[in-house]
Parts: structure tokens; C-alpha cells; sequence
């Protein structure tokens, strides 16, 4: 009987008026100052108001009357917006998981296994912005991504470029240049993505960088696995970085057995 080794799926990727007693609303009418009608008609409850309208003197309720439908006018009215980034993941999934022994164990119903290598990062877009070199710096440190930052999570041991990286969770980094570049692997996860310390890497690996003959608007990530692959080949790929006129590279592949 033939050792099964991993496969790659080729599937992919209450408030004021409430509390006070019952004396309260007539004294209350009289003390407030002219702002504070509009105010009080918004926080009360609908009960509160009921003991209002009965306990309080008609000459006292008539600015308060008049005051509500002004304020209410004056309110602009609110409307849907588009965030300026999204949320992405991106994965690369196998028929099987490793045992604790060191085998490949595949008696899942189907290839979609629960082993895999994803990617969670922010997706911001272009806009007509230059990227590589404009708004990404050249020679700085990148989130790649935006907002929160990107999150690398691997079910198994897994080598990228030449650093082999344990499974786990990770952050990851890219430091862009003009003629290549680095991918950072950081031990710090789930701060904001500009928080980067170097004091937590767990280690660099070179990308290599190439131009790209069309514009590529949204931050794209990609693990594209080799298919077809050959039989009893350990899974391998490459991860991809586009976006702008440029893309980064660089090789993955599962550390196996």
C-alpha cells in the first residue's frame, strides 16, 4: 500500500426625563436654556414626554413646540458610503492534514481538506494614485495591505523564498524596491498594520520585482499553487503581490515530510 502524500485542491481561492420626580418637568421647562428643547425632545423617551405634555404649563410647552420640527429640518439626512478599502483572503487548499507523527492523513470526504495556507489583508485601490514609488515609498516598510494588518496563517511548516517559517501566525511586511525587495514574516499579530517593530521579525526573504503592461487598480495577493503537479511531488507555488504598473514574487512551498 502506497504512503499518501498531500495534494493541492485545485479549487481556489434613558435618560434625564425618566429619573426625575414628578415636579421636575415644570421646573426643568423653565430653567433650560433656549438650546436645550431640541435637545431634550431627542434623548427623552416616548413615556417620559406623556408626563411632560400633562404636568407641564401650556406657556411653557409652546417654545418647545415650536423649536422640534426646526431642529429636526436641520439635521442632514444621511446617506450610504463606500469604505476606501475592503477586507480580503486569499488561501491555497490540500486534501489533507498533517498527523502529529509527521504523516499525511487524507480520509476527508472531499478536497476540500481543513489544511491550508491564507492570507487576510486589507485591500486598498489605486485611484489613479502612482503606487510603487509614490504611495508606497521605495525602501520603506509596507504593510501590504491597509487598515488592520495582514495575517498570514499556515496549517503547516511552509518555506517561502529561501526562510522556512513554522506553522502559526504571522504578520506580514514587504519592504518594496525599484528592482526587487523583501518579504517580512513578523512574530506580532493583530495590530493595527502601520505598527510595525522589527524587534518581532521572524525573518526576511527576498521578491523578485517585474513591470506590468496593464494596471492592476485593487491591491491583488495571490498564492497560486503549480498545476498540474506532478505525481508524489511535494505542493509548491508562488506567491504573488500586484499591484499599480509592478508585480512581487516569490516562491512557496509546503516543508514535507
Amino acid at each position: 500500500m502506497r504512503t499518501p502524500r498531500p495534494r493541492v485542491s485545485i479549487a481556489a481561492p434613558t435618560s434625564l426625563l425618566a429619573a426625575a420626580p414628578a415636579a421636575a418637568p415644570t421646573s426643568l421647562l423653565a430653567a433650560a436654556p433656549a438650546a436645550a428643547p431640541t435637545s431634550l425632545l431627542a434623548a427623552a423617551p416616548a413615556a417620559a414626554l406623556t408626563f411632560l405634555l400633562a404636568a407641564a404649563p401650556v406657556a411653557a410647552l409652546l417654545p418647545l413646540l415650536a423649536a422640534a420640527p426646526v431642529a429636526a429640518q436641520d439635521r442632514p439626512a444621511a446617506s450610504p458610503r463606500v469604505a476606501p478599502s475592503g477586507r480580503v483572503t486569499t488561501s491555497v487548499t490540500f486534501d489533507g492534514r498533517v498527523l502529529r507523527d509527521g504523516r499525511w492523513f487524507t480520509l476527508t470526504p472531499s478536497h476540500s481538506g481543513p489544511t491550508r495556507i491564507t492570507i487576510d489583508h486589507g485591500q486598498p485601490h489605486a485611484r489613479g494614485r502612482a503606487i510603487f514609488g509614490g504611495l508606497v515609498p521605495y525602501g520603506a516598510v509596507w504593510r501590504l495591505g491597509a487598515n488592520w494588518a495582514t495575517r498570514l496563517t499556515l496549517d503547516f511548516d511552509v518555506r517561502f523564498g529561501n526562510l522556512d517559517v513554522p506553522r502559526g501566525e504571522y504578520t506580514l511586511f514587504m519592504l518594496p524596491r525599484a528592482d526587487g525587495g523583501e518579504l517580512i514574516v513578523s512574530r506580532q499579530t493583530r495590530q493595527w498594520g502601520t505598527d510595525y517593530d522589527p524587534a518581532f521579525d521572524f525573518g526576511r526573504t527576498p521578491v523578485e520585482r517585474r513591470a506590468l503592461a496593464e494596471t492592476v487598480p485593487s491591491l491583488a495577493i495571490t498564492l497560486e499553487p503549480d498545476l498540474p503537479a506532478e505525481a508524489g511531488a511535494v505542493p509548491a507555488g508562488t506567491l504573488r503581490i500586484a499591484w499599480g504598473k509592478a508585480e512581487y514574487a516569490t516562491a512557496w512551498r509546503m516543508l514535507w515530510p
